[in-house]
């Protein structure tokens, strides 16, 4: 007899998802209300099973029910367990849906003797709960979503897919050059400000190809010689020229900083995490998101947002804290999509006098489950991020 495994659908895709993983059944039947269709959960929840190499599109059913009535679930759900070509074994997933779809599908399976199985969010096992009388050890679950299967399973579409492994490339390439701007940061200031300054202006579309780029900056440390020497601009007097291309021209305005992170994430934390860069993607909505550092580890997802200006470039509190916890809470509050995230920038008025990150910020941060990363007086991020996981490595 075929494996059917029941899924009760609603917001959180992931438990779904891993169950299916783990039993890897025949066929699949999403139980489902129309919000849920409304909102794509079941078709990113398939999307999500195709990047991973298990298509289900010819191998499933989807049954609308209306998620309050609990003769209006036994009825749509028989009715199509009588109608289908075949009989199957079912096992079902009490995870999604709402209390009374997880009562009713234990009602009308429990006739059948099928297996139930839960998970408890956000633990990456499952419970057998039945019978009550002989409970199980809890049955771990094996898979690890990636950063892409994750934003999949929410809905989101990642446009620049097949670029992120050459933006890991790239930073890795740079990483000694990365390291060397983030530990000199202060006495390259008035450089990368200028250089800033110089590049914001071009677009896109000038750089592409490459751009003659030629500018005038009185060099007062030996760091800032040393900094353009490694970056091989060609020097006549003040004057520096190079010709930029668009990734030049990226990591100059700022890029360095998100390389920074991702390569601090990327050491910190254990192999099983994947961590990416750059990622671009679409919202249900279609709207784009740029996402600086992404990161999943055991099913969670992480994001790191970075900012360089300071305040003599009209950065301090003004560098993006609201827009960034408002652009993350319309992540929660239309896709469900709810990662922890941190805020790392090197501007220095986020501080008090003593060097602290000013309470008021630390508590709107953290209505937002984020924490912000003072990148001027925390030198050692890598440490940072290992104390933040260490109890998951």
């Amino acid at each position: 007899m075929k494996k059917c495994l029941v899924c009760l659908v609603s917001d959180q895709t992931i438990p779904n998802i891993t169950v299916i993983l783990h039993f890897e059944p025949d066929f699949l039947l999403f139980v489902t209300t129309p919000l849920m269709e409304g909102k794509g959960k079941t078709q990113a929840i398939l999307n999500t099973l195709i990047h991973r190499g298990h298509d289900y599109l010819e191998r499933h059913a989807r049954v609308e029910v209306q998620e309050d009535s609990l003769l209006g679930f036994e009825s749509a759900v028989s009715r199509w367990i009588s109608q289908a070509p075949e009989e199957y074994d079912f096992t079902v997933n009490l995870t999604g849906g709402t209390k009374l779809m997880s009562i009713a599908a234990y009602d009308l399976f429990s006739s059948f003797g099928s297996e139930m199985v839960y998970v408890p969010i956000p633990r990456n096992e499952f419970l057998t709960p039945f019978p009550k009388r002989r409970p199980r050890k809890p049955t771990p679950l094996k898979a690890r979503l990636s950063v892409t299967e994750y934003l999949t399973a929410y809905g989101f579409t990642v446009s620049n897919e097949a670029q992120l492994a050459g933006y890991r490339k790239e930073a890795e390439a740079r990483e000694v050059m990365t390291r060397f701007i983030f530990q000199n940061y202060e006495a390259l200031f008035p450089l990368l400000k200028w250089l800033g300054n110089e590049l914001r202006p071009l677009k896109s579309n000038q750089v592409q190809k490459g751009y003659d780029f030629s500018g005038i900056f009185q060099i007062s440390t030996d760091v800032e010689a040393e900094f353009l020497k490694n970056l091989k601009f060609d020097k006549d007097g003040d004057r520096f020229c190079k010709r930029i291309y668009k990734t030049d021209w990226t990591y100059l305005r700022g890029g360095w900083l998100e390389d920074r992170l991702y390569l601090a994430v990327r050491e910190a934390l254990p192999s099983s995490a994947n961590v990416e860069l750059n990622v671009v993607c679409k919202d249900p909505k279609g709207n784009q998101n740029e996402f600086d550092v992404l990161f999943t580890l055991d099913n969670a997802l992480y994001l790191v947002e970075c900012k360089s200006l300071s305040a003599s470039e009209g950065g301090g509190e003004k560098i993006g804290i609201p827009e960034f916890l408002y652009k993350l809470g319309a992540l929660r509050q239309s896709f469900g999509l709810t990662p922890r995230a941190y805020l790392a920038t090197t501007a220095d008025s986020i501080l008090d006098k003593s060097g602290q990150v000013k309470s008021h910020l630390i508590e709107r941060a953290g209505q937002f489950s984020t924490k912000l990363i003072p990148l001027l007086v925390m030198k050692d991020i890598e440490g940072f991020f290992r104390n933040e996981f260490s109890a998951k490595s």
